[in-house]
Protein backbone atom coordinates (compact mmCIF):
# COMPACT_ATOMS: atom_id res chain seq x y z
CA UNK A 1 0.00 0.00 0.00
CA UNK A 2 2.84 2.40 0.74
CA UNK A 3 4.26 2.01 -2.77
CA UNK A 4 0.83 2.56 -4.32
CA UNK A 5 0.35 5.86 -2.49
CA UNK A 6 3.91 6.85 -3.33
CA UNK A 7 3.26 6.22 -7.05
CA UNK A 8 0.03 8.19 -6.89
CA UNK A 9 1.97 11.03 -5.31
CA UNK A 10 4.56 10.88 -8.09
CA UNK A 11 1.85 11.05 -10.74
CA UNK A 12 0.22 14.08 -9.12
CA UNK A 13 3.62 15.72 -8.65
CA UNK A 14 4.37 15.33 -12.37
CA UNK A 15 1.00 16.93 -13.08
CA UNK A 16 2.12 19.78 -10.80
CA UNK A 17 -0.80 19.17 -8.48
CA UNK A 18 1.25 19.61 -5.32
CA UNK A 19 -1.68 19.60 -2.89
CA UNK A 20 -2.94 16.26 -4.21
CA UNK A 21 0.60 14.88 -4.33
CA UNK A 22 1.20 15.86 -0.72
CA UNK A 23 -2.04 14.10 0.29
CA UNK A 24 -0.84 10.85 -1.28
CA UNK A 25 2.67 11.19 0.13
CA UNK A 26 1.19 11.92 3.56
CA UNK A 27 -0.78 8.66 3.43
CA UNK A 28 2.35 6.76 2.42
CA UNK A 29 4.36 8.53 5.15
CA UNK A 30 1.87 7.54 7.83
CA UNK A 31 1.60 3.96 6.52
CA UNK A 32 5.38 3.62 6.79
CA UNK A 33 5.21 4.83 10.42
CA UNK A 34 7.26 7.89 9.44
CA UNK A 35 10.29 5.71 8.70
CA UNK A 36 10.65 6.02 4.91
CA UNK A 37 13.01 8.93 4.37
CA UNK A 38 12.39 9.11 0.63
CA UNK A 39 8.64 9.43 1.07
CA UNK A 40 9.16 11.93 3.87
CA UNK A 41 11.41 14.05 1.70
CA UNK A 42 8.90 14.04 -1.18
CA UNK A 43 6.14 14.94 1.30
CA UNK A 44 8.12 17.85 2.70
CA UNK A 45 9.05 19.03 -0.80
CA UNK A 46 5.42 18.99 -1.94
CA UNK A 47 4.34 20.73 1.24
CA UNK A 48 6.75 23.51 0.32
CA UNK A 49 5.40 23.70 -3.21
CA UNK A 50 1.86 23.89 -1.76
CA UNK A 51 2.97 26.75 0.56
CA UNK A 52 2.66 24.61 3.70
CA UNK A 53 6.07 25.60 5.03
CA UNK A 54 5.51 24.76 8.70
CA UNK A 55 4.34 21.26 7.80
CA UNK A 56 7.40 20.83 5.58
CA UNK A 57 9.75 21.74 8.41
CA UNK A 58 7.91 19.41 10.81
CA UNK A 59 8.31 16.48 8.42
CA UNK A 60 11.96 17.41 7.92
CA UNK A 61 12.52 17.28 11.67
CA UNK A 62 10.78 13.88 11.85
CA UNK A 63 13.14 12.56 9.18
CA UNK A 64 16.20 13.90 10.97
CA UNK A 65 15.15 12.15 14.19
CA UNK A 66 15.39 8.79 12.43
CA UNK A 67 18.07 9.62 9.82
CA UNK A 68 20.24 12.42 11.26
CA UNK A 69 22.62 12.36 8.28
CA UNK A 70 19.97 12.67 5.55
CA UNK A 71 21.74 15.27 3.37
CA UNK A 72 18.93 16.95 1.41
CA UNK A 73 16.75 17.82 4.40
CA UNK A 74 19.07 20.44 5.87
CA UNK A 75 19.70 22.07 2.48
CA UNK A 76 16.36 21.84 0.72
CA UNK A 77 13.73 21.79 3.45
CA UNK A 78 15.00 23.30 6.69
Amino acid sequence: MVKAEEYRGQIKEKERSYVDASNHYEKAWLMSNKRNAGVGYRLAFNYMKANRFVDAVDVGKDILKVYPDFPKIQVDII
